[in-house]
Parts: structure tokens; C-alpha cells; sequence
């Protein structure tokens, strides 16, 4: 799977909240689309998807907050491969 980690929007941000997640589970994301919106130290920022793909898993939900780095959703390749990833990502 491929992972999205919450960019450092700023060089002093260490968190960021995640404010709403403009793509659901499931669906289809293009590269250079906007997937969410976070909130840094400040202000808000679209963060966009780097590869095409689906989104299979989003692990911080909204108005959850995660450390610079950190895994905050995962995109599988192919449709089809959603559940496994899902599966892979709940088995540890």
C-alpha cells in the first residue's frame, strides 16, 4: 500500500489536525488532487495525494491531530486491492 503521512506545512510544525478529509474510503484519488485538509501551526492547507490510486484506509479522522510523518491514511493501487490492504494495515 502506498502511505500518506501528514506533511510538515511549515518549519516549526511538529502536529497536524486533520480538519476534513475531502475524499472518502474508497474512492478513487489522482496524483495532485486534493485528498484533505490540515491544520497547521499556521493556518489550514489542502494537502494533495502523490500517486493515483483509492483510498483504502484513513487512520486519523477528522479533527483527530498526528505527529509530522506519521501514517495518516493508506492508498491501495487497484480497487480490488482495498480489502487486503485494510486487512494487512488491521493485522499489524
Amino acid at each position: 500500500p502506498i502511505k500518506i503521512t501528514m506533511p510538515a506545512l511549515s518549519s516549526t510544525m511538529k502536529e497536524g489536525r486533520v480538519v476534513s478529509w475531502l475524499k472518502n474510503e474508497g474512492d478513487e484519488i489522482e496524483a495532485g488532487e486534493a485528498i484533505m485538509v490540515v491544520e497547521s501551526d499556521k493556518a489550514d492547507m489542502d494537502v494533495e495525494a502523490f500517486e493515483d490510486g483509492f483510498l483504502a484506509k484513513i487512520i486519523t479522522g477528522e479533527g483527530e491531530s498526528a505527529p509530522v510523518g506519521d501514517v495518516v491514511a493508506l492508498i491501495a493501487e487497484n480497487e480490488s486491492d482495498i480489502d487486503s490492504v485494510v486487512a494487512s494495515f488491521e493485522g499489524g
